[in-house]
């Protein structure tokens, strides 16, 4: 009776196996027609107008409080993203967000990758770098952060408040506080914060000669 009834366990074990296979092959061919149904409709479609349609999709995403809806805009951005790549693999902006998705989705290695062959298309590229610099500024690996920061920074975006303010904490971090005053009086000049005039003050009366807080940040 034990043997038998360890006979219709064994059964039962293989089967579900079997099952989950045929469903995990079921899906994964649903998700290329999926695709291929993408690339079909999309192809002929002017590379502004679906990229637009992404930002748009991603932008609903980042401004969505619901969670459900966040994961609905994300995935269909992601999408929308993905088949620009394949039709047309010379763009940049694409990649960018690619990587700015799989940042969201925790994903580090694609995130990264996604940022890398942005740059490796053009090194100089403002949001590439500035993207990747939150990347690492998120995680903590401000010697990264700053590297793209500052590619960012001569690159066109040194108008942008967010990434003053970055450089100025980062800076800070790194006991450099000539350039952390810097960045905080023009983050300041932006738009005033009591908390920034707050640090202003703080680092125009520490004695540099006199406190170890200060050194010249090194590469």
């Amino acid at each position: 009776m034990k043997i038998y009834k360890n006979k219709i366990f064994l059964l039962l074990t293989v089967f579900i196996f079997l099952l989950s296979f045929s469903n995990i092959a079921i899906a994964t061919q649903d998700d290329y027609m999926d695709f291929k149904t993408d690339i079909s409709v999309y192809s002929g479609f002017d590379y502004n107008i679906l990229l637009n349609d992404a930002n748009r999709d991603f932008t609903k995403y980042l401004k969505s409080q619901n969670q459900a809806e966040k994961e609905l805009f994300l995935n269909s951005a992601m999408r929308k993203y993905y088949t620009i790549t394949k039709i047309d693999n010379s763009k940049i902006p694409p990649l960018v967000q690619l990587g700015r998705i799989y940042d969201e989705k925790g994903n580090y290695e694609l995130a990264v990758e996604y940022f890398h062959k942005a740059l490796n298309m053009d090194s100089n590229h403002p949001y590439a770098n500035l993207y990747l610099g939150d990347f690492y500024f998120k995680r903590k690996e401000y010697k990264k952060a700053i590297k793209y920061y500052n590619k960012a920074y001569n690159n066109g975006l040194a108008k942008r408040y967010e990434l003053n303010l970055r450089l100025a904490i980062i800076y800070e971090k790194f006991a450099d506080l000539a350039n952390a005053k810097k960045y905080y009086e023009i983050s300041y000049s932006m738009k005033p914060d009591n908390k920034i005039k707050e640090k202003i003050l703080l680092i125009n009366e520490l004695n540099y000669d006199k406190t170890e807080y200060y050194h010249y940040i090194r590469e």
